[in-house]
Parts: structure tokens; sequence; C-alpha cells
């Protein structure tokens, strides 16, 4: 089972989100929110994009398994395309719940905005890990379909040129 470098960097960059999506839930704990807030479509956000974002590391990381175990030379284009698309959906997820964690922290007392506010570092957190997943994806697609490619085509070009 042999790995490529691109599916073991997003798979420990998708742990460490799980981590920290796992946390950002802890912080939100129901009884302690509804007693200072009423549950609002800001609660029922940072719900949704933490089960979406839990839902996607983990299976990701199980196709990254898959398709480590399947053999070596299989394209990645198709996976980092997809990955590209559900980071990029991760990114704006996350982003959003930051926005959300600051105006709740500045709103509310000191009790429930300094939770928010380490939502909101967790949310930053997962927006950077986000980030470095589609940049490892996005460098990959660029090198090996962009610039491979014209690398190939200058080289044949000065073969048959009269």
């Amino acid at each position: 089972m042999t790995f490529s470098k691109q599916l073991l960097v997003s798979i420990v960059f998708k742990i460490l989100i799980v981590i920290l999506t796992i946390v950002t839930l802890v912080l939100l704990d129901p009884a302690y929110t509804t007693a200072y807030l009423s549950i609002n479509y800001e609660i029922v956000i940072i719900y949704l994009v933490s089960g979406l974002t839990l839902l996607y590391c983990i299976v990701s990381i199980l196709v990254s398994i898959y398709l480590a175990k399947r053999s070596e030379d299989t394209s990645l284009t198709n996976c980092s395309f997809s990955e590209i698309i559900f980071a990029a959906g991760g990114i704006m997820g996350w982003l959003i719940i930051i926005g959300m964690g600051g105006t709740i922290s500045q709103r509310t007392s000191s009790d429930t905005g300094d939770r928010f506010g380490w939502i909101r570092v967790t949310s930053a957190l997962n927006f950077v890990c986000f980030l470095v997943i589609l940049a490892v994806f996005a460098t990959k697609i660029v090198r090996e379909k962009i610039l491979h490619r014209q690398t190939q085509e200058n080289k044949y070009r000065g073969v048959y040129v009269q």
C-alpha cells in the first residue's frame, strides 16, 4: 500500500479537521447555548457545516485508503478535482462560521462570548486546513496537466521542426 504525497498530506489534514470539528461541536453545547441564546439559524448552520465536514472527511479518508491499496498507477485527476471542489465548499462554510462566531461573541455575555470566540478560532484553523488541501490538489493539477504538457509539447516540437 503506497500513498502518494498528496493523499498522505490530505489524510493528515483531514484528521486534523475532524479533531477540530469535534472540538467545535463540544464548544457548542446545546444546553449551554440555549440558556443565553434562542436556537436560531446561526446554531443550525454551525451544526450543518460541522456535520457535512465530518461526513466529507471520513468518507474521503476511506476513499484515499482504498485508492492507495488499489495500485500505484491510479490516476488521481478526478480525485483531485473533487477534492478541490469539496475543499472550496469547506472553505466557504467555515468562513461563514468564523463570521458568525465573531458576531455572537461580541453581542453576548462574557461566558458565551468566550465559547464563541474559541469556536471562531477552531473555525479559522479548519479554514486553513481546507485551504492547504485545496492548494495541494490544485498544484498537482497545474503541475501534471498544464505544465507537464507544455514541456512535452516543447520537447516534441523541437524534434519535428525542420
